[in-house]
């Protein structure tokens, strides 16, 4: 029996994204002064914390695979602070708000995590069935 630890690489595709969300440029907007600034997660510590809390998360799901429920239970909480943080990040972007006035590449990477997340929970449930299927059989 080969159990294939596909979540291992989305888990690490997704805690990548997370991490370069949290110290990348999200995009530019206007400074208190008027001139035209990049603006980062570390100018919003709500996101900045969140963003980090998720990569380490990430980090440490991977690290879980002895124990598949707890693996797909961290992941299902990833996939809830990452949608957090897509929200506030959304939020930051609104002209309402008027932080970010032009986002960059790096702001579209929260979304990218939680698809490789959502990607890596699947795999989970995929070995889950799997080790299952050969309790079964035995």
């Amino acid at each position: 029996m080969v159990i294939q630890r596909w979540q291992t690489v989305f888990l690490l595709l997704a805690a990548i994204c997370m991490a370069l969300v949290s110290f990348l440029p999200l995009g530019t907007g206007m400074s208190v002064n008027g001139a035209p600034s990049c603006v980062d997660a570390l100018d919003f510590i709500p996101l900045f914390v969140i963003n980090i809390l998720v990569t380490l998360l990430l980090l440490i799901d991977i690290f879980l695979f002895r124990d598949l429920k707890l693996q797909k239970k961290v992941a299902l909480v990833n996939v809830f602070l990452e949608a957090v943080s897509i929200i506030v990040t959304g939020l930051l972007m609104l002209p309402a708000a008027g932080y970010i006035e032009e986002m960059t590449w790096t702001a579209t990477l929260p979304v990218v995590a939680l698809i490789l997340t959502i990607l890596a929970r699947s795999r989970m449930a995929a070995d889950e069935r799997l080790l299952k299927s050969y309790d079964r059989i035995r």
